[in-house]
């Protein structure tokens, strides 16, 4: 009996060690939802269960989930002062309108032609919900409802610290203020900047709600070097690693990783090449110029050259540029530039749009192999096949809301999906 006794008092202890473990990292992630929370309500994009609680901490039911949406949206009186027919017979009767609102703007089709489901929502629901109401559309091919993740990690409304496995009303929050600032499909507009158009808030409010989260912005490390590079990823302290060499490219020939949660920026007017392998798990922004001068322009090149090696399971940004006018000075986004050697993409190239099709992210397949695992999304200038091959592979997607050009001598090959544009050959 006391070996018994022992043994059940060993446990509760160490099951009370660790929850105590556990708590912290939920408490803090908890805290950011309700300052949050707080934030989309000033907005009035959001409400809790009552005036004082936010009751965050479960997970919501699909229709709460699709009335936050709704709300997100600014759309809520819309959705009350009309009419929506729909045909879900298990609709309650208090969300009837919310449903039928979704339902009538694509941006729910329920889990059968007549029952929306009375469930709790998980993350691939809302996270679906979400890039639908950005305009990305899953009968079209751009993502499948049931694995939204790489296509929500790309367009930036999947932020660390979601938990896709217990999803709850916290991390609805999360999503939701993330997509503010998030780009609509095809275009330079963001989500904040089309409520903003519309009336939804106030410049003034959104600025006082941005002050109210007070979102700290990590120190990021200066390298000029690939040793140095090198040096700043192997520290576990170091989560934000900017690239400033004007004039001296850093230049990868050995093998090198980026850890995840980890961000290297290719400064403006810096370039990185590699030609050794670079295993990106984190995420990389190669930007694009935000100045001229009679011999310079100060976009960033990302390149691979002599058998370099690039293997993404993260995130590639090859960001527009910030040029206000709407001259042609030629491609002056980020650019990645294929010169022989191979790009393996199993996470998400992003080739941002710009002001005019010149400003955007490019990508140039000048030789070597460009193997798409995952998702491209072509928002940008061009994806440009000139002498290489471009295989867009079985499961894999390629969103094109630009322009993608194929020369006689380059090849692409398409066995997985290709929504939007064409291929020009």
């Amino acid at each position: 009996m006391k070996k018994t006794v022992k043994s059940i008092i060993t446990f509760i202890m160490m099951l009370a060690l660790s929850l105590t473990i556990l708590m912290p990292a939920n408490a803090s992630n908890l805290d950011e939802a309700e300052t949050k929370a707080a934030a989309l309500k000033q907005l009035g994009l959001f409400k809790g269960v009552s005036e004082t609680n936010f009751d965050l901490n479960r997970a919501p039911t699909r229709t709460e989930a699709l009335v936050m949406l709704i709300r997100l949206l600014g759309k809520e009186s819309e959705a009350l002062n009309g009419n929506w027919p729909h045909p879900f017979i298990d609709a309650e009767s208090w969300a009837d309108k919310y449903i039928g609102y979704g339902y009538a703007k694509g941006l729910t089709k329920g889990v059968s032609n007549n029952k929306f489901g009375t469930g709790n929502a998980d993350s691939d629901m809302y996270l679906t919900f979400v890039l639908r109401a950005l305009n990305y559309n899953d009968t079209a091919g751009d993502f499948t409802w049931n694995a939204p993740d790489k296509l929500a990690a790309a367009v930036g409304i999947l932020p660390d610290g979601v938990d896709t496995g217990n999803f709850l009303r916290a991390d609805v929050v999360l999503v939701s203020w993330a997509a503010l600032e998030a780009d609509l499909k095809g275009g330079t507009q963001r989500l904040a900047k089309k409520l903003l158009s519309e009336g939804i808030f106030t410049g003034d409010g959104y600025t006082r709600a941005i002050k109210l989260v007070n979102e700290q912005k990590p120190e990021h490390v200066s390298i000029s070097s690939a040793e140095a590079l090198k040096a700043a990823l192997s520290d576990k302290t170091v989560k934000v690693i900017s690239i400033d060499s004007i004039g001296k490219p850093v230049v990868v020939t050995d093998e090198l990783t980026i850890p995840a949660r980890v961000t290297v920026t290719v400064n403006r007017g810096n370039d990185l090449y590699i030609e050794g392998t670079l295993t990106n798990n984190g995420t990389i922004n190669v930007m694009g110029a935000d100045s001229i001068t009679k011999d310079f322009i100060n976009y960033s090149v990302m390149s691979v050259q002599n058998g370099g090696k690039i293997i993404n399971n993260g995130v590639v940004n090859l960001h527009a540029s910030l040029l206000e006018d709407t001259d042609d000075h030629g491609p002056v986004g980020g650019q990645l530039r294929l010169f022989d050697g191979t790009f393996t993409n199993k996470g998400s190239v992003f080739l941002k749009a710009g002001l005019v099709n010149t400003h955007g992210g490019m990508v140039a397949v000048i030789d070597g192999t460009f193997n798409n695992d995952a998702i491209v999304i072509v928002d940008g200038f061009f994806l440009h096949v000139e002498n290489g091959v471009f295989n867009n592979n079985i499961g894999a997607v390629v969103i094109n809301n630009s322009h993608i050009f194929a020369e006689e001598t380059g090849k692409f090959t398409n066995n997985g999906t290709l929504s939007g544009n064409e291929i020009n050959e």
